[in-house]
């Protein structure tokens, strides 16, 4: 349980930089969104494994589903 927790707080901490990002910038958030995903998956998967970010979790994919689906 303490793993899905420590993911959730990854993902949040990595929207809640590129929102920060994107107001520095302004730039659209989307935009910063990708970009941080992009290098976070990049630095994250190369010094910690790929099995950190867990893009294939089932949670993942059920809130993924929903927000498609709105």
């Amino acid at each position: 349980m303490t793993e899905i927790w420590t993911q959730a707080a990854l993902w949040l901490g990595l929207a809640l930089l590129a929102s920060m990002l994107s107001i520095w910038l302004r730039v659209a958030t989307a935009l910063s969104e990708i970009v941080v995903g992009t290098i976070a998956q990049l630095f994250i998967g190369a010094l910690l494994g790929s099995a950190i970010l867990a893009g294939d979790a089932s949670w993942i994919k059920f809130l993924a589903g929903a927000g498609r689906s709105c």
